[in-house]
């Protein structure tokens, strides 16, 4: 709640639309290349390995029994956004893979695709302004907003509440995240590549497509009132989620 209420307080002064708002870039650089160097030292080769030896199929079904373990958080913060449609569209997309514990998709088949809610997206839906932009230790882009709502996401997680081994269940956590981090290198391996290599300002590059993607999450990806200028397309990263995506990621107050 106290990260809400900044969020929401939280002076942007005369950030642009589509700008974002960085007042602590130094900070946040230092931590962006602390992640990038991890990123290169031990996610990237990692994640070359898995691609190359673990094959197409096998790593579609992590990444659906990912997705199902995520169900539940997106089913609650559909019902807090007040959104009818996305909660009787995310809850029966739990209810068709549930059968196979989501590592079959076959809700995509029924025409219900992935729809990801986090609880940063239902603080934007009531309101609550980004705040600063924020790059975090090992999972990469933030704000303030949306790292309250990975906060309240972590408790909203069944998982965390199953069984009577805390060990245990941190333990699946620490793998849960490790195998998404992974993942979610592997899927975009070469697109972050290039990034790294072509862009000028990598940082500002990163942080930029990190504010369109989650302001395309918001609108749960309708068009904008008016196009953005500038920038490069939201969809560089269409799976994009900073819980999922510790190393790759950063910020700043202006657009690239």
């Amino acid at each position: 709640m106290a990260l809400f209420l900044l969020a929401g307080c939280a002076s942007q002064g005369d950030v642009e639309d589509g700008a974002v708002y960085d007042p602590i870039e130094p900070a946040n650089r230092l931590v962006f290349a602390v992640n990038d160097a991890v990123d290169t030292v031990v996610l990237q080769p990692t994640a070359f390995v898995y691609k190359e030896v673990v094959p197409a199929p096998i790593r579609e079904v992590v990444r659906n029994f990912l997705d199902w373990l995520s169900s539940p958080i997106y089913i609650a913060n559909s019902a807090l956004q007040g959104d009818l449609d996305g909660l009787k569209h995310n809850a029966a997309r739990f209810v068709a893979n549930s059968p196979m514990f989501g590592i079959v998709d076959n809700a995509t088949g029924l025409g219900l695709e992935r729809r990801p809610e986090d609880f940063g997206q239902t603080l934007a839906v009531w309101g609550a302004e980004d705040g600063p932009y924020l790059v975090l230790p090992l999972i990469g882009p933030s704000n303030l907003r949306d790292t309250g709502g990975l906060v309240a996401d972590y408790f909203m997680d069944p998982i965390n509440y199953i069984g009577g081994d805390d060990d245990a269940r941190f333990r699946f956590q620490v793998a849960r995240r490790v195998v998404g981090a992974v993942d979610f290198r592997a899927q975009n391996f070469q697109q972050i590549n290039d990034l790294k290599a072509t862009s000028v300002d990598y940082y500002a590059r990163v942080r930029t497509i990190y504010k369109q993607r989650r302001d395309a999450l918001i609108r749960n990806n309708t068009p904008p009132p008016m196009a953005s200028t500038g920038g490069s397309s939201s969809g560089e990263f269409e799976e994009f989620r900073p819980s999922k995506a510790p190393i790759e990621q950063s910020g700043a107050r202006t657009t690239d």
